[in-house]
């Protein structure tokens, strides 16, 4: 039978998906800076799982919502109603699936190994939530497949999938998130309308008796609209931090230089304000609940986040409850190195120096590959004490 597509509700899909991977690329981001294993970090079990679970919920729910807004898109000449129960399955097994494409994805290093396998987890979640979203279709035709295409959009989901993790995650170059988001949405609705391709209605010429409840179109739409809303809210909520920090940088580099630092060569001037003097002395940081102090010559490396920090010993990751400032205080100057507004590194734990176009990153010379990013201003300095 004809079928037919609304463009309009076919876009509103498509940006539906990017947001919702927005999202979800943005918890399970600060999931990863949480550490390098699920029971690490002792007092942030808690933080991490309910990062985890945000993350796997908001791309599970987007990729439901985008399934439904494009169906929604979708002009049959019959009556079309969706069996409740297999909608609410749809969503579910796509939440647990795309969870452990989650999980993979972000505890420990993204290896190409860890990478295909998130990838085939979450591409395997984007298809399985369609096919099963398709099966709870009610209406007097018959749905059959083509097999190649249900290969290909298996094997579009599957890559595109794999491809926004790459952006996302990778060590080996700078996150681009948006364009992981916009990766993760195309997986999606890529996946979908490869999807529906594949798909032939074929009329019935008997009526189909329908017993379990069903959603019609209109309450499926208010269902949609709902959820959509929530997403673009959520999206907006997790894009405004970034805005405003980028605003904020942005204003720190316009702000005029008082005449002290004006005649100071751009090496040797610093982003902010350094930190006020103290003497070098023990780092107090938890794990496993259990409380550990740490001399200066362990520590590899600190990264902050928000007002807490994580220090980086060369194996694991600790959590400690002071600021980056009051750290760079308690630590060595000559040894210990700001070459970011969130990240200090001991310089004699310094492997190699990569430049990502106008900054920089720093590989640390540790077991499992441990690299820290430069931004462009500390660029000198930090050549300077490794002589290079």
């Amino acid at each position: 039978m004809p079928v037919t597509y609304d463009p309009a509700i076919i876009a509103l899909s498509v940006v539906i998906a990017v947001q919702g991977g927005y999202v979800s690329l943005m918890l399970a981001r600060r999931l990863a800076s949480l550490g390098q294993a699920p029971g690490g970090l002792g007092g942030c079990a808690g933080r991490r799982k309910a990062l985890l679970a945000a993350s796997a919920l908001a791309l599970g729910v987007g990729i439901w919502a985008m399934h439904f807004i494009g169906m929604l898109a979708v002009k049959l000449p019959i009556a079309v109603t969706y069996d409740l129960l297999w909608t609410l399955i749809s969503a579910l097994v796509c939440i647990l699936v795309v969870g452990l494409g989650v999980f993979v994805a972000s505890f420990g290093r993204l290896t190409p190994k860890r990478l295909a396998g998130a990838g085939l987890l979450m591409g395997t979640g984007i298809a399985m939530m369609h096919y099963v979203g398709m099966s709870a279709l009610r209406a007097n035709c018959i749905v059959s497949y083509s097999p190649l295409l249900v290969a290909a959009s298996f094997g579009v989901a599957v890559a595109a999938a794999g491809l926004a993790l790459w952006l996302a995650f990778s060590p080996t170059h700078r996150p681009h998130l948006m364009a992981g988001a916009v990766c993760m949405g195309l997986a999606i609705s890529g996946m979908h309308y490869t999807g529906m391709a594949a798909a032939t209605f074929l009329p019935v010429e008997d009526l189909v008796a329908i017993s379990a409840p069903v959603l019609s179109l209109e309450l499926l739409a208010i269902v949609v609209a709902v959820t959509a809303f929530v997403i673009c809210g959520l999206f907006l909520l997790v894009l405004l931090p970034d805005r405003l920090d980028e605003r904020a940088a942005e204003q720190e580099r316009e702000t005029p230089l008082p005449p002290s630092l004006a005649a100071t060569p751009p090496g040797e001037r610093e982003e902010e304000a350094p930190a006020p003097p103290g003497s070098p002395g023990r780092i107090p940081v938890n794990r496993n609940g259990a409380t550990r102090l740490l001399v200066p010559q362990e520590i590899y490396a600190v990264h902050a986040d928000a007002h807490y920090t994580y220090v980086f010993d060369g194996v694991e990751t600790y959590f400690c409850n002071l600021s980056i400032s009051e750290i760079e205080a308690r630590l060595d100057p000559a040894t210990f190195l700001r070459v970011h507004r969130s990240h200090i590194v001991n310089v004699a734990h310094a492997a190699a120096l990569k430049r990502v176009r106008d900054q920089g990153l720093l590989e640390l010379d540790c077991a499992n590959r441990h690299a820290v990013p430069v931004s462009r201003s500390r660029l000198p300095k930090l050549r300077a004490a490794l002589g290079i």
